[in-house]
């Protein structure tokens, strides 16, 4: 029967193969243009602002008019038939990008010169362009101004990663070049879209592929930053977009480039830091010993060697914080950024008074002149690492301690609910400057104290979101486990640094951090025979009837 109905469908086919919409019957001719293939849609789509507005008088946000604009300050409807050059060399950069798509926007923004504070300005009009993004289907918002004062094109990047509060320190960066065709400046501007590819990238292939693409850009400048090159043909945007690649891939595992990227940034880092303050910061002429002829007569040359402050005494010269804004603020943070990364990575020996000195003078810079509470906090966790990360290098057990009075004060000052992600850094960072105080002093780890804080911290983080900071804290979880374990012959908290680790392991390869996977993959191990030498004790201990028939037996 089955065979019946096929056949009579057939049939059915042939009779309308030939007919047309109309239902008209007879050869169906098809061009080429006529056939449409399925090309599978970009995962990402981007949006590219003007860099322009309509005339100078509607450059004002306050003559914007917010139920065109879509976006709350800043943001100004022009008209569609002025192109605008800026955005279309944008465009063409990074039409190369694979996976992704871009949306061009007629609007302006520009940061509301009524708000008093100017990062709560520019935060508003970050939020406003990526409101307007989202309104568009798009997941990041390419923005910014031709500036007429220094003649450099700055560039704004803003995403729904960048505006929370883990990136909050770094959300005014501007980018800034001197040739918007340049092909330094092409590059940077793919390096900013790689690195939000990224962070968009959910699972462990699309994750490793963005990072490997990613790197490849990376790699072009790396022999050159080696070399000594500043790239001061193509702007300071390039050298920040650079260090911003790199930051993004530390927070992932991968801490390859927080060395050159610290090398590029530093000639802007201590331009800042001369520029704000109180006065020129130099040291003492030292005078070398004049050469002497053949018979010991003196000559009359003398040489005169005058050393550089340090970034530390630059840093102790600043007294008005108002001459740090923040732009320069958050190029200081990313630095600061690096700077942590490679103390934790053992990357950078020496650099913990910098990023000790560094943040404490961003904190007071949140403190007293700006910024929200959660600014204020990510600034205090970073002075927590970087004291934890020093302890550790000098076995200053004084330096732990502090970093926990830091942390503890950092996660009184946000809250789990607004701020998931920071909450749970803090939550870490102060389970950690306890692991380190104890361990410094060779005493053993308040497990009681300890694990809870760790919990807490998984428990508010998002796995999907957020899977190398999760792995990384359920990797911490799972040493101390294993290590109270270990001493205490406890088979039960044994088991569960096995099981820890196995999680930790496919968090990090969530994250694309192979090196993180790798070391979670050797705890699990470690586990493995540390229970297995376990249940042979306890086979022996039990063949024997007890520990101390054991030792007897044995002596």
């Amino acid at each position: 029967m089955a065979g019946f109905w096929s056949v009579v469908g057939l049939a059915i086919k042939s009779l309308f193969a030939g007919q047309d919409a109309n239902g008209h019957t007879g050869d169906v001719v098809t061009s080429d243009s006529d056939v449409t293939t399925s090309e599978p849609e970009p995962s990402y789509r981007y949006a590219i602002a003007r860099f322009s507005g309509a005339n100078p008088a509607n450059a004002n946000p306050a003559n914007a008019n917010p139920a065109n604009a879509g976006a709350a300050g800043g943001a100004t409807p022009t008209s569609p038939e002025q192109p605008d050059a800026i955005a279309n060399i944008l465009s063409r950069s990074l039409a190369l990008i694979p996976d992704s798509q871009v949306v061009l926007v007629n609007q302006f923004f520009a940061p509301n010169p009524d708000v008093a504070d100017p990062f709560q300005a520019i935060r508003e009009t970050k939020l406003g362009a990526l409101n307007v993004a989202h309104q568009r289907d798009a997941q990041a918002m390419f923005w910014g101004r031709q500036n007429d004062v220094t003649g450099q094109l700055e560039v704004h990047l803003i995403s729904d990663e960048l505006a929370s509060s883990l990136y909050g320190l770094i959300m005014p960066l501007t980018h800034c070049f001197k040739l918007p065709e340049h092909h330094d400046t092409t590059e940077a501007l793919r390096i900013l879209l790689s690195a939000e590819l990224v962070h968009q990238a959910r699972g462990s292939e699309m994750r490793s592929q963005q990072m490997a693409r990613l790197t490849s850009h990376l790699e072009d400048l790396l022999e050159r930053i080696q070399k000594g090159d500043t790239f001061d043909a193509a702007g300071p945007g390039v050298a920040t977009a650079y260090a911003f690649a790199a930051y993004v891939l530390a927070e992932t595992g991968d801490r390859k480039y927080c060395a050159t990227a610290m090398r590029v940034i530093e000639p802007q880092i201590r331009q800042i830091l001369k520029a704000a303050g109180d006065q020129p910061v130099e040291k003492a002429a030292v005078k070398a010993a004049a050469p002497s002829g053949l018979l010991g007569e003196k000559l009359h040359h003398k040489e005169v060697v005058v050393k550089e402050a340090s970034t530390e005494e630059l840093i102790a010269g600043i007294s008005d914080f108002d001459k740090v804004d923040c732009q320069k603020t958050a190029i200081l943070a990313l630095y600061g950024g690096l700077v942590n990364w490679s103390l934790v990575s053992n990357m950078q020996a020496g650099t913990g008074t910098l990023a000790i000195a560094l943040w404490k003078f961003l904190v007071r810079r949140f403190e007293l002149t700006g910024g929200s509470a959660a600014d204020c906090a990510t600034a205090i966790c970073r002075v927590g690492e970087a004291l934890v990360a020093h302890a550790k290098e000098t076995e200053n057990a004084k330096l732990a301690d502090s970093g926990v009075v830091q942390f503890r004060r950092a996660i009184g000052m946000i809250s789990n609910r607004s701020h998931a992600a920071l909450y749970a850094i803090a939550a870490y960072g102060l389970a950690e400057s306890i692991v380190a105080s104890a361990l410094i002093n060779d005493i053993h780890i308040p497990d009681e104290q300890v694990i809870p804080v760790y919990q807490a911290s998984l428990k508010v983080c998002a796995r999907r979101d957020q899977p190398y900071i999760w792995g990384r804290t359920m990797f911490a979880l799972a040493s101390v486990q294993l290590m109270n374990g270990s001493q205490g012959k406890d088979a039960k908290m044994t088991g569960l640094a096995r099981v820890s680790f196995s999680q930790a392991y496919e968090a990090f390869t969530d994250a694309g951090a192979k090196g993180a996977a790798r070391a979670a993959s050797g705890g699990y191990t470690r586990a493995e025979n540390m229970l297995s030498q376990l249940s042979h004790r306890k086979a022996v201990m039990d063949a024997t009837g007890g520990e101390n028939n054991q030792e007897s037996t044995g002596s």
